[in-house]
């Protein structure tokens, strides 16, 4: 009565490895070890710089002006030292018909310069590998006439020196920018539109017989 029990569980649910038997289901052997080699992940194709191209016909150029957002107010002249390597590049590694989220960072204290590109919802822009290593090529040698931001950040004092005879102590104002600290730098993180979709994109090169 058991035994046929057991066949009819077993025929039932075959997959829980049920077996005919008035006793116990056999142990099943563990798997053998594959001798396969264990999947991996294909390596990104590698990217393909975008050559930059002259600069020469471009419509793009730094018109000289005030730079100020928020509390930061830079006067044309240091706005120009960065801003015209932009705009070379963006000149260079943009195409004609195209438009670009250009994403710029600023380090004035060392007068170094570098740009990716980005995704705007609002604009059919995307981040491009190609571009970024063009801007690299064209950034990637190029530096300004470093100047200091500063800040009005005020540093926190000093503790006084122990109480002593004496004349009463006389702590001197110091600059609010710490200079006792070591090199501060500043960064700017600038966003710039490159829309280039007005104009005719230019013409595949002909190859020859």
């Amino acid at each position: 009565m058991v035994r046929v029990l057991a066949c009819a569980v077993s025929m039932v649910l075959p997959a829980l490895g049920l077996a005919c038997s008035p006793t116990r289901p056999p142990v099943e052997p563990p798997p053998a070890p594959s001798s396969a080699p264990a999947p991996t992940e294909d390596p990104p194709p590698p990217v393909t710089p975008r050559a930059p191209v002259s600069t020469a016909d471009c419509p793009f150029h730094w018109t000289p002006h005030e730079i100020g957002a928020s509390v930061l107010r830079l006067p044309a002249e240091y706005g120009g030292r960065f801003m015209n390597p932009l705009y070379d590049a963006a000149c260079a590694c943009v195409r004609p018909g195209e438009a670009v989220h250009m994403l710029a960072r600023i380090v004035p204290e060392r007068g170094t310069i570098e740009a990716v590109t980005g995704n705007r919802e609002d604009l059919p822009t995307h981040a491009d590998p190609s571009i970024d290593a063009c801007f690299a090529t064209v950034l990637g040698t190029t530096t300004f006439e470093p100047f200091e931001v500063g800040s009005d950040v005020v540093c926190p004092e000093e503790p006084p020196p122990p109480p002593s005879k004496g004349p009463p102590f006389f702590r001197p104002p110091r600059l609010a920018n710490c200079p006792a600290r070591g090199e501060q730098t500043s960064k700017i993180i600038y966003p710039l539109l490159v829309d280039r979709r007005k104009e005719a994109p230019s013409p595949a090169p002909v190859e020859g017989p």
